[in-house]
């Protein structure tokens, strides 16, 4: 039968406080918000279907 720790000993699954850590390291390099990569990924599909009309 398992038995449960109650108290300040219990934590979440180590493998979300790991993401949790990685995810606040500051990295070198450009901040990209979601907004933007979504955005150029929008343009360059409407570029390429413009040039593949045009061909």
């Amino acid at each position: 039968m398992v038995k449960f720790q109650k108290g300040p000993a219990t934590s979440g699954p180590s493998s979300s406080l790991g993401i949790m850590r990685f995810f606040d390291a500051e990295s070198p390099g450009p901040k990209i918000t979601p907004e933007f990569v979504v955005g150029l990924a929008i343009i360059v599909m409407v570029v390429v279907l413009i040039i593949k009309h045009f061909i």
